[in-house]
């Protein structure tokens, strides 16, 4: 299977996955046509694809035209899509976009003036001598794709510089890898041509010169897939860490909530909107916390400290299960008794930040589940409190 066929199933592969992409932001749209595009041209590579496609429209090379012109849209969705990402508030966009159909007209109008038999350089080098209009038709390609890939690899590298999200930032690093290694293969094509237009190029020189802006082409297109890919990825991992914080707070959610149902709010809120009903269940915890503290005296805090420490819970684990220790005494007495005067338990989560309350209660949350410790605490507690409130009103 040749490279073409690889990369361009590659490209369509990325292309189908972003294809929901069209209906979002402009931003991401933008590097959906990049995709689409690339992965057009690339498939023009393909020689049964370009032969099939010269036979039924009867115009010779007219995938190399294609692929050109493609190449051009796909090098303006990308500085569509980075200045949007670094200057949202708009980068020369007139101007831009008609430099680059007039880049794509003339274009056209060099394919259609060049000899039939010498609109491809790279193929009759080595017998004939390139028509000046084919060679023109390259050269406006070559400079602008070069162009392109400079303003692009200095607009990913600022982005990269500014950015605090650490999967974005190795994504527009490596976008910007991408645009230098396009630069270098325009470079390496622009040298190529002038060479061919003097009539300096040899046999050697040519396939040498293919090979190279073949890994060129086909390093700077890796770098750019894997670049626009890491922040899809790091919004789906983020995704699957809520979902995953989700099923460990279930336990510790339900049994609070089960026994404080007034805490629980009455809008519902859509399954894919995860982020969301995270900080809603990280609320409505916090909330019967609050309620569930006023249920029992401070000492109960302290004792439940004492039975995690004698269970031979380290240090560091010890505020967490004692927390999930008077939490569950509460819930056991709170049907029958009241709110009580006095000083009560602290909760540990106060004053902490977002990521560090998460990871707080889900400490809590796992040790209400599954330690066998917390929940003899709790069984012993709240039957020594309903003997003793038995005693008070008798």
């Amino acid at each position: 299977m040749s490279h073409q066929i690889l990369i361009a199933a590659l490209l369509w592969a990325v292309a189908l996955w972003r294809a929901p992409a069209l209906h979002h932001s402009p931003k991401q749209r933008s590097l959906e046509i990049c995709f689409l595009s690339l992965a057009a041209a690339m498939t023009f590579e393909v020689p049964a694809v370009s032969w099939r496609i010269d036979a039924l429209t009867g115009i010779i090379s007219i995938t190399y035209l294609a692929k050109h012109i493609l190449g051009v849209v796909s090098a303006a969705a990308l500085l569509d899509f980075i200045t949007v990402v670094v200057r949202p508030e708009g980068w020369h966009q007139r101007a831009r976009r008609i430099i680059a159909a007039t880049c794509i007209l003339l274009m056209c109008l060099t394919f259609a003036l060049a000899p039939a038999q010498s609109r491809e350089p790279d193929d009759i080098l080595i017998a004939h001598r390139p028509s000046p209009w084919t060679l023109l038709h390259v050269g406006i390609f070559i400079l602008y794709i070069g162009v392109a890939m400079v303003f692009t690899t200095i607009l990913f590298a600022t982005a990269a510089r500014n950015s605090q999200d650490r999967w974005v930032r190795a994504g527009h690093a490596l976008l910007a890898l991408g645009g230098a290694l396009g630069f270098l293969y325009t470079l390496q094509r622009l040298l190529q041509h002038v060479r061919a237009a003097v009539g300096t190029v040899t046999v050697a020189d040519i396939q040498q010169a293919d090979a190279l802006a073949t890994d060129l082409k086909i390093a700077s297109i890796m770098a750019i897939v894997l670049g626009s890919s890491l922040s899809p990825v790091s919004v789906a991992a983020t995704e699957w860490r809520e979902r995953r914080a989700l099923r460990h707070l279930e336990p510790l959610w339900l049994g609070l909530t089960q026994a404080v149902p007034s805490v629980r709010l009455d809008h519902a809120i859509p399954h894919r909107r995860t982020r969301l009903r995270l900080h809603r269940r990280l609320v409505e915890i916090s909330d019967a916390t609050l309620v569930l503290r006023t249920y029992l005296p401070a000492e109960v805090q302290r004792r439940a400290y004492e039975m995690a420490e004698q269970a031979g819970y380290p240090p560091a684990a010890r505020p967490a299960v004692a927390e999930a220790a008077w939490l569950k005494t509460a819930t056991l007495i709170v049907p029958g008794h009241r709110p009580r005067k006095g000083d009560h338990p602290q909760p540990g989560g106060d004053g902490l930040s977002p990521s560090e309350e998460l990871r707080w209660v889900r400490q809590v949350s796992a040790a209400y589940e599954r330690s066998p410790a917390v929940s003899a605490f709790a069984t012993a507690e709240a039957a020594t409190m309903r003997h003793e409130n038995r005693k008070q009103t008798a």
